[in-house]
């Protein structure tokens, strides 16, 4: 629909009425609701000259299209060869369950370049499954956002796909399911994740903040956010009790990836003979994965978190209280 007939509509659902135009947005598409909507908020109020103007033209409309419809069965199949794919696309809805057909829904409410830039990197296979699934107009929208390889190949594969097979649908329902968002985190979790992101020393002034007030929540805080590389800042004998907890294959694991203050902070609580021993292994360990070392960062970490909590060590703020 061109820009001058979504206004028209659009003063005319204002004229209607809340539950006239409520009922005509129930048989409308997401987009089409989205344009006529955005439309409506820009035309506030309507000149009455305005609206007898738009309900003449609508009646005079009406009155040519007279008998269009008297061939429904002619006007049904041509209406069908314009869908996409419908039944392939209700198969995979019905295949998909209800989780996957409500996120296709909750997925059709999004702006067509939101759509596209989230599917941008997906298999063309993908895409034409998921284009499938959508209202015609959303789906067109997005392709023409889509970048022209990428549109052509979705279109390839749209039109010689078959009924899609259990990877396909797997592959599509993981891919809906990532877009969930996660469950906002509350209370403690959710000030432990500011404090993540937060810079290193701003987050160290709210916690010595926070003791004042509530030592026993900045202590939990604390705990929460510990990683393999705070290691380097905290006291002498917490490093030792780290040391006495942790295996040698996974701190060597995880001091692989670390830059260089963990090793030297904890080097220092050790004998020279055991520090020397380590950095010599450290240096014939050859090359990992990453994922061997993130692994490991991640189980030291863990030990770390456990210590904590337990007491076994303290923070600097705490050994100087």
């Amino acid at each position: 629909m061109s820009q001058a007939g979504i206004d028209k509509s659009a003063a005319l659902l204002l004229a209607l009425g809340e539950g006239a135009t409520a009922a005509v947005f129930r048989f409308l598409s997401p987009l089409e609701v989205s344009r006529l909507g955005s439309a409506m908020r820009e035309l506030e109020v309507l000149p009455r000259e305005r609206v007898r103007a738009i309900l003449h033209d609508y009646a005079a409309e009406a009155a040519e299209q007279t008998g269009f419809a008297a061939d429904t069965g002619r006007f049904l199949d041509e209406t069908l060869k314009l869908a996409l794919s419908p039944e392939r696309a209700q198969a995979m809805l019905q295949r998909l369950g209800a989780s996957g057909a409500q996120a296709v829904e909750k997925l059709a409410w999004r702006e067509p370049a939101e759509i596209a830039g989230l599917l941008e990197t997906q298999p063309p296979q993908l895409i034409a499954a998921v284009m499938s699934q959508l209202p015609r107009d959303v789906a067109a929208a997005a392709l023409d956002v889509l970048p022209g390889k990428t549109r052509a190949d979705t279109l390839l594969s749209l039109a010689h796909s078959d009924a899609p097979s259990s990877d396909m649908l797997r592959d599509l329902d993981d891919w809906l399911t990532s877009l969930e968002p996660a469950t906002p985190s509350q209370g403690e979790a959710a000030v432990a994740s500011l404090l993540g992101q937060m810079s290193e020393g701003s987050a160290a002034a709210a916690l010595v903040q926070l003791d004042q007030n509530d030592a026993g929540l900045a202590s939990r805080l604390r705990v929460r956010n510990l990683a393999f590389e705070d290691l380097a800042r905290l006291p002498e004998a917490s490093r030792k009790t780290f040391l006495r907890n942790i295996g040698a294959r996974t701190l060597l694991h995880a001091l692989k990836g670390s830059d260089g203050r963990v090793l030297d902070a904890l080097t220092a609580v050790m004998s020279p003979t055991a520090a020397k021993r380590m950095r010599d292994d450290l240096d014939t360990l050859g090359a990992l994965p990453v994922t061997a070392i993130q692994a490991a960062q991640d189980d030291a970490g863990a030990t770390l978190r456990r210590l904590a909590a337990e007491g076994a060590i303290l923070f600097p703020e705490e050994e100087a209280a």
